[in-house]
């Protein structure tokens, strides 16, 4: 066969396409400061989870570093959903009236998640789902009430008449968007709370969507993660004035994964969005931008549980806790108006979302 000869117009559009530079994902500066301080008259003693730093995820859609910890950082562990983390190397015992210090600082690039064409006349039912992914993703657990009777059976009547795992997942979303009103609160909700109350903020929301999508056999998990928005500008004191929250351009934010053939996993965010559709909140989700940074999946850990004991613990001690988070470099151009307004609510409502959600077992790598 005769090889092509390259026209001269295909020469300059290859000329042109190699000229054109690549714009790189920028890095930013995250600087996390945490302060105990023990105001009582005897020693306290921390627990090693009370120290733990997430290493966040890394991955197409983001590349998360340490670059610099005083005290330095110990060994990377795992903890029962696969989060790695890593501990301060520094005593945890506090004398009467002292207190310790830590500092991280991590550079973020991201890039956000793939972004897939999602299409109603292309989606696929429950039997393209994995096995095993329905084994690991759709069990009860102490946060996802996927067997608990009065979540299941709304679920099943919202759901009724829909055949693809993303028809049953729209008309969720339109429930949730319908039937549950923003609010925010200290400590994560129990899905029948949030059902009762018909309220909830962001990750209170996704456990309850996670619970209804679990019992109808469909894998899904809350994410953690970090919203950067240079309109964060709070300082908050909540637990009794155990803790205290400063947060200067971003905030943390949940939303629920949600594996839905043929595309995979999915975010769906039921707050951080300026869309009503439902199925435009599912096809838009903010976490395919660069606003979004995923931290730390919660799929079997103990999230709100846990969340109770923590606040329970450190209210009823002599500790008192300062968690100072910034981000420097911040490009506004990347943030929706609508969404500024929408990010300084979520900041305010889940500030203590850092401190809580470090709580699980941990594992050895």
């Amino acid at each position: 066969m005769k090889a092509r000869v390259a026209t001269p117009l295909l020469i300059l559009l290859i000329i042109l396409v190699q000229l054109v530079p690549v714009q790189a994902a920028p890095q930013y500066k995250y600087t996390l400061t945490y302060v105990f301080e023990n105001r009582g008259a005897t020693s306290t003693t921390l627990l090693k989870d009370d120290i733990s730093v997430p290493l966040f995820v890394n991955g197409a859609s983001q590349t998360v570093t340490i670059t610099s910890a005083t005290p330095p950082l110990g060994p990377a562990y795992s903890d029962e959903d696969g989060n790695s983390l890593a501990d301060p190397t520094m005593g945890l015992s506090i004398p009467a009236n002292g207190n310790l210090t830590y500092t991280v600082v991590y550079g973020i690039s991201p890039s956000g998640l793939p972004k897939p064409q999602i299409d109603s006349t292309k989606a696929g039912t429950a039997s393209d789902i994995p096995a095993a992914l329905i084994s690991n993703y759709t069990v009860t657990t102490e946060t996802f009430w996927s067997n608990n009777t009065v979540v299941a059976t709304l679920a099943r009547s919202i759901t009724s008449g829909q055949t693809t795992v993303l028809g049953k997942l729209v008309r969720l979303v339109a429930w949730m968007h319908a039937n549950i009103t923003y609010a925010t609160h200290e400590l994560p909700l129990y899905p029948n709370q949030t059902l009762t109350q018909r309220e909830g903020d962001c990750d209170d929301q996704s456990i309850l969507l996670v619970s209804m999508l679990r019992s109808l056999g469909i894998p899904s998990y809350l994410e953690i993660g970090v919203v950067l928005d240079s309109g964060i500008n709070n300082n908050d004191t909540i637990w009794n004035g155990h803790l205290n929250i400063s947060e200067k351009g971003l905030g943390w934010h949940g939303w629920a994964m949600v594996y839905t053939p043929p595309w995979g996993w999915i975010p769906v965010d039921l707050t951080y969005t300026s869309e009503s559709d439902p199925l435009k909140i599912v096809q838009n989700a903010p976490e395919y931008t660069p606003v979004v940074v995923s931290a730390m999946k919660v799929s079997n850990q103990s999230y709100t549980t846990l969340s109770v004991e923590t606040r329970q613990r450190i209210i009823t001690s002599t500790l008192y806790i300062r968690s100072i988070e910034t981000v420097n470099g911040l490009q506004s151009s990347w943030i929706d108006p609508t969404m500024i307004i929408l990010g300084v609510v979520v900041a305010v409502a889940i500030g203590f979302m850092f401190y809580t959600a470090r709580r699980p077992r941990q594992q050895a790598i």
